[in-house]
Order: C-alpha cells, then sequence, then structure tokens
C-alpha cells in the first residue's frame, strides 16, 4: 500500500512539475527594482504563463545580451541613446500598435513626443519612463543652494574645490554635463568642444565618481553636490517622508538639460510575439500604468497617468522637479552618434579619472 501511494506521489508530482514547464514563458530584460512585481505576478496568473525576468545594470549590457544571441528575450526596456543602436542593428523590431488597444486610450505627454517624432526610432518603442539630469545638493551647507541656483551646471566644475562633488561614473553622463555647462549640444561631435569638455571633467578634480551610490553621499554628508537622474532624488525623497526623516537634500534641473527616455521595445529574436504583446497592453491599461509608474518613481510618459500623479492627493507627486520639461525649458535626448563618438566618450572619461 505505501508503495502504491509513493508512487502515486511520485507521478502527482511529475505531472505538476511538467505542467509549469509546459506553461507558455516570457522573457523580459530590464533594469533593476524597475517594475512592479505584483503586476508581473498578476499577468502571469491572468495568462498561465511564467515570466522570467532578468536585470541589468547598464544599457551597453542589455546590448552585448542582445547580440550574443546566447538567451532570447521577448521585452527589453534600453534608453533612447541605445534604441537608437538597437534599431541600426536589426536587434529590435517595429511594433505593430494595431496589438495594443490599450495605447490607444493613453495620450504621450505632448512635449516628449516632440523629443523623439523624428527619431528612426519612434516606430519601435512604447515609452515607459523619462527624466531628467540634474544636480542633487545638501540643503544644509551654507550658501550651496543659493550657488547652485545661480551657477547652474557650472556648480559642479569648479576647479577650486569650495565644494565637495561627485560625478556620475558614466561616460555619456559626464561628457553631457561637460558640454551643457558650455552651452554645447549633448550629441556634440565637434572635436574641440569635446576636448573642452573634457579638459572641464579634468580640472574638476571630483571627490567621488559613482553611480546610484552618489545620491547616498550628498544625503549622507560625504559630498555636498552631484550628478544625478531625477529618479534618484525622488527615491530618495519618498524614502525620507515614508521613514519620517528630514529631507535635507534637493535637486537642482538647468534651465538646458538632457531628457532620457527608457521604453519597451520587442527584440528581432523574440520567440513568442503574442505574450510580448499581451504584456505591453496589460502595463498600458490605465490602472496598471498609474500603479507601475507610483512604484518606480519616475515621471509617466502618458498625460492621464502624469495628471493623476501630480493631482490626487493619494499620489503626491506635485514636485516642481517632476515634470521632466515643463514649459519655458530646453531639453535634448541623446542619440547614439557613431561607435567612433561612444570610444571618444569612454576615453574622455578615462582621462578624466585618471586626472
Amino acid at each position: 500500500m505505501k508503495r502504491i501511494l509513493l508512487l502515486f506521489l511520485a507521478v502527482a508530482a511529475g505531472l505538476t512539475a511538467l505542467a509549469c514547464e509546459s506553461k507558455p514563458k516570457l522573457h523580459v530584460l530590464n533594469w533593476g527594482d524597475y517594475i512592479d512585481r505584483d503586476l508581473v505576478e498578476r499577468f502571469e496568473d491572468q495568462y498561465d504563463v511564467d515570466v522570467i525576468y532578468r536585470e541589468v545594470g547598464s544599457n551597453e549590457e542589455m546590448a552585448t545580451l542582445l547580440q550574443s544571441g546566447s538567451s532570447t528575450y521577448d521585452i527589453v526596456v534600453p534608453s533612447d541613446y541605445m534604441i537608437d543602436k538597437l534599431v541600426e542593428l536589426e536587434l529590435v523590431q517595429p511594433l505593430d500598435f494595431d496589438l495594443l488597444p490599450n495605447y490607444a486610450d493613453l495620450t504621450v505627454m505632448p512635449r516628449l513626443a516632440a523629443l523623439y517624432e523624428d527619431a528612426p526610432w519612434r516606430d519601435y518603442v512604447v515609452p515607459y519612463a523619462w527624466g531628467t539630469l540634474g544636480i542633487l545638493y545638501d540643503t544644509t551647507v551654507p550658501g550651496l543652494s543659493d550657488h547652485v541656483a545661480s551657477a547652474g551646471w557650472a556648480a559642479l566644475f569648479d576647479p577650486a574645490g569650495t565644494y565637495d562633488v561627485g560625478m556620475y561614473d558614466s561616460p555619456r553622463d559626464a561628457v553631457a554635463a561637460a558640454l551643457l555647462y558650455y552651452g554645447f549640444d549633448v550629441n556634440s561631435t565637434d572635436e574641440e568642444e569635446l576636448a573642452m569638455a573634457q579638459s572641464a571633467l579634468v580640472a574638476a578634480d571630483y571627490t567621488a565618481w559613482g553611480e546610484d551610490s552618489l545620491k547616498s553621499l550628498v544625503i549622507g554628508g560625504t559630498l555636498d553636490l552631484a550628478l544625478v537622474y531625477s529618479g534618484d532624488y525622488f527615491s530618495e525623497y519618498a524614502a525620507a517622508v515614508d521613514e519620517g526623516r528630514a529631507v535635507t537634500f534637493d535637486y537642482f534641473v538647468p534651465d538646458t538639460t538632457n531628457v532620457w527616455l527608457d521604453a519597451i521595445c520587442i527584440p528581432t529574436a523574440a520567440e513568442d510575439l503574442t505574450l510580448a504583446y499581451r504584456f505591453i497592453d496589460f502595463m498600458l491599461e490605465y490602472e496598471h500604468a498609474l500603479q507601475n509608474s507610483d512604484y518606480i518613481g519616475y515621471a509617466p510618459p502618458f498625460q492621464e497617468v502624469f495628471d493623476t500623479m501630480t493631482t490626487h492627493p493619494d499620489y503626491g507627486y506635485d514636485d516642481d522637479h517632476f515634470d521632466p520639461y515643463p514649459l519655458g525649458a530646453t531639453r535634448q535626448i541623446y542619440a547614439y552618434g557613431s561607435d567612433a563618438r561612444a570610444e571618444a566618450l569612454v576615453a574622455i572619461l578615462a582621462a578624466a579619472k585618471a586626472g
């Protein structure tokens, strides 16, 4: 009798495992902590599928994984300039918006839409989140608030070393900040302008180079100010409010800055197009888009979601910094350019860090 029972249990376990293995699978490549996992689980339950989620730390890592072909992905969430490159390499495919009925119910914020309406990749993307480059600073440092407001980008390029400054350890962002400091375009290919950007970065002699760590260094008092993304500010602001801590930092965005855009794309090698479109459309349902944008804390690309987050008392995003592109401001979006320019940016960053 025991043998029969054990055999039954073994068969039942095998059937359960087989059922799990036979579920359709959606392979998603995205940034860390950049989606509400409750929504992912709801999608899995609704469509009886498994979502295989892999996190990356950079656009370059994302591109490498797609190029290697070692794994196949159905959904990827790259940034503007990398989308440009992925389209050139034919690693992502144009989207069939007729398969995304929820997209028609949402309105891409007009000033965001204008930024990429002429981009060669506009038909390959559903916008996911957007924001700015700016300066996070310690409001407890005497005179620093006024200094940042009056100096703008120059506050990050002070060879006298008046303040402890942190610079983002990213070739594209560090060089962009230096180009903006001189009033140049963030996508400049002019050798003289790039040389001036390198000189400014070298002369600044930064206290620290970092990425996500920079916001913690400012808030902890190690740095007075640093180049960060808008989301760095909002995530720390929300954490401070939730924990009942005093907010001793602020975020300054000069009138002219970079606007970055992350967007959902479908790779050319995607294996389950039906499921990929279902997932995108699921995330585009108004309530789902609202929940996800509230979770990640970045500005939503859709006007209806943005309006709710900034006006409804349950959300509390009525902050002047939350709109990445206010009226009267100037915004520039990254383009990939060329491999030669990308290599030049890497060389500039290396020279700046070497001092």
